[in-house]
């Protein structure tokens, strides 16, 4: 399977996973919406125990994009028949680790939350609200295996029919759970926990049945009966550890700043969840081109083809910024109007729009950063890309926790520790890029 760096083919993988991100992100952003007319206790609650949730999520996403890799490169090998015994043994990968999950997230979390969260009040809206989003781990990790096949593919128009269904069932059953709508009960914060996790399931549900009449699940030998191959389960294990463990580093990091952030108050705190959902938004265009680098360089270089990989990141990293910056001048077009999507509070309203300047640059810098990491990862060299994060977060919290607990400087001056990480990011990627060994990595 031949993918060329091409524009239409950059835009044909990013713009499924662009629309999956932007309901993964939509679920997020409509509980936030809808709570932040219930109280910015619940609102901040959300916002922080989304976050920690999105941590164990993220490490089946990791798995994911270790097997999305491998696949990508088997299809640029044309070993069609080894991409359907990834993908087999990455499903039995992906139910074992959500198993292992939900139950870490029920018997271990009260341990672990109280010493980040400070406010009692934060704190049990935050239980409410993780105790039903918690069963929503099993669908996102079986979500995660479709995502890998078909990305690695470049075949995403079933991502596109999993991402509505979540969307529209989401945006439904929030404000039905949450306000008590159409005969449901009124949950509060719970039920925007239980909508997001029942959501989840039955978009799950179309992504399977979508498969199951997909023609490609035969000319790649989809579940077919198989031993388990457990030289393929340590391949991939070995690829996509690093790659988890750099997810649980960035959004352990990330995690960590929005605790240092409540120190502000619970004003800066909503502020920042404000802040923080339109920055996952304004990185859909980033995180899709991220995408197909991914698919575009892996399948360059099964085929030795080193040239086409580094066309496709620079491709990428244009389609990446000029979508980027086009979306970002949305911030300054409709300042307040944006903050008050998420809330009626008015200082919120009116405090939210001094951060834009900084968001918009920490937006233009990620924007590039992202999609060369990714480009990084998808030579295989995962171990490198686990290194230069671990390096980048350190510095990032480093430079936040100074300047908040420290010097106890503004708001704005904290955020800018973003701008920061992805510049890292980005500098330490290109000196490997142009020092390293990175095509000779074989996978």
């Amino acid at each position: 399977m031949d993918l060329k760096p091409t524009y239409k083919n950059i835009w044909g993988i990013a713009a499924p996973i662009m629309l999956f991100q932007f309901v993964q992100n939509a679920i997020g952003f409509t509980d936030t919406i809808f709570l932040g007319r219930v109280g910015l206790v619940e609102m901040s609650a959300c916002g922080i125990m989304a976050i920690y949730y999105l941590i164990f999520v993220m490490i089946g996403f990791g798995i994911s994009r270790g097997a999305q890799i491998l696949i990508a490169r088997r299809a640029g090998e044309e070993k069609y028949g080894e991409i359907g015994n990834v993908t087999d043994h990455l499903f039995l990968f992906e139910i074992g680790m959500a198993t292992f999950l939900f139950a870490f997230l029920h018997l271990a979390s009260s341990y672990i939350v109280p010493w980040f969260i400070q406010s009692p009040e934060i704190l049990e809206a935050g239980w409410e609200y993780l105790r039903y989003r918690s069963y929503g781990i099993f669908f996102s990790l079986l979500a995660f295996v479709l995502l890998a096949m078909y990305s690695g593919l470049g075949k995403t128009t079933a991502i596109t029919y999993v991402t509505v269904t979540l969307a529209l069932v989401n945006i439904f059953l929030n404000y039905a759970l949450i306000f008590g709508k159409f005969g449901f009960p009124e949950m509060g914060i719970g039920g925007a926990g239980l909508a997001s996790a029942i959501a989840e399931g039955v978009s799950a549900v179309v992504g399977l049945i979508y498969l199951y009449f997909d023609p490609l699940r035969h000319k790649i030998q989809l579940f077919k009966s198989r031993k388990i191959n457990w030289t393929l389960m340590k391949r991939m294990t070995i690829l996509s550890t690093p790659l988890v463990l750099q997810f649980l580093v960035g959004l352990g990091g990330w995690f960590v700043f929005f605790t240092f952030l409540e120190n502000y108050g619970q004003q800066a705190l909503a502020i920042s969840v404000v802040i923080r959902w339109l920055y996952s938004f304004f990185m859909i265009p980033g995180i899709g081109a991220a995408s197909s680098v991914n698919t575009l360089v892996s399948n360059s270089m099964g085929k030795d083809q080193f040239v086409q990989a580094i066309l496709g990141m620079k491709r990428s990293v244009l389609f990446s910024f000029i979508a980027t910056f086009l979306l970002a001048a949305v911030l300054f077009i409709f300042p307040e109007a944006i903050a008050n999507i998420f809330t009626d509070d008015a200082g919120i309203i009116s405090e939210t729009p001094k951060l834009y300047p900084v968001l918009a640059s920490i937006l233009l810098v990620s924007s590039v950063s992202t999609v060369v990491f990714n480009g990084l990862m998808g030579t295989g060299a995962t171990s490198v890309s686990l290194i230069i994060e671990l390096v980048a977060v350190v510095l990032y919290l480093s430079y936040a926790y100074v300047i908040i607990n420290v010097w106890e400087k503004s708001l704005g001056m904290a955020w800018f520790s973003e701008f920061l990480y992805w510049g890292f990011l980005l500098l330490f990627t290109l000196i490997y890029f142009y020092f390293g060994n990175w095509k000779k990595k074989r996978l």
